[in-house]
């Protein structure tokens, strides 16, 4: 078995180049997008699909594929969830 510092910085998952105050904002702004895709009127979907676009590609350009993987396990999504959730990735 691998050390941690022997596990090449790709597979390491990890946040790079924001703080906890920006991942929390970015997790509410989810969750007020979500809302408005599952509750909104037409054109406030239309809206969060586009902000949403825009959020993949922030939180893309932070996040490693691995810390995706760690978030999978530990949340113990099922395999429905993950079909889900990889089918809305860009």
């Amino acid at each position: 078995m691998m050390k941690a510092e022997q596990i090449p910085e790709v597979l390491k998952p990890t946040i790079t180049g924001l703080n906890q105050l920006d991942v929390a904002v970015l997790m509410e702004k989810y969750v007020m997008i979500l809302g408005m895709l599952h509750f909104g009127k037409a054109e406030e979907k239309t809206e969060a699909k586009r902000k949403l676009l825009e959020m993949q590609q922030v939180v893309c350009s932070h996040v490693t594929p691995a810390a995706f993987e760690e978030a999978v396990r530990r949340l113990e999504l099922t395999s429905e969830e993950i079909r889900v959730i990889e089918s809305t990735r860009l």
